[in-house]
């Protein structure tokens, strides 16, 4: 069992080490391109809609790649930009969107 437990460990040590390159080819210059899929983050596509929270500050409201609508936030504890997703108002501006998928 101990000789299992340590022969599947190795292989997975050894397929988390095997990562092929991406590597971009421009004139004489060689550059990696990361494997990361969160390195290109969804920023949204701006629309011509506002949305005004209970405080009054005013938020432009952001398409997803899916369509859903959303704004961007920041925390007041950890100054971290977020997505705050605002249902109703998408069903409204891109209902298509929202259709359940059957």
């Amino acid at each position: 069992m101990k000789k299992l437990i340590i022969a599947a460990i190795m292989l997975l040590s050894i397929n988390a080490g095997i990562t092929a390159q991406n590597v971009v080819k421009e004139g004489n210059t060689f550059t990696q391109v990361s494997n990361k899929k969160s390195a290109k983050k969804d920023e949204g596509t701006p629309t011509q809609y506002q949305y005004v929270d209970s405080k009054g500050k005013v938020y432009t409201v952001m398409l997803s790649r899916t369509g859903k609508a959303f704004i961007w936030k920041t925390s007041q504890n950890t100054g971290k930009a977020y997505k705050q997703y605002l249902p109703e108002i998408g069903k409204q501006i891109n209902p298509e969107a929202y259709k359940e998928k059957k």
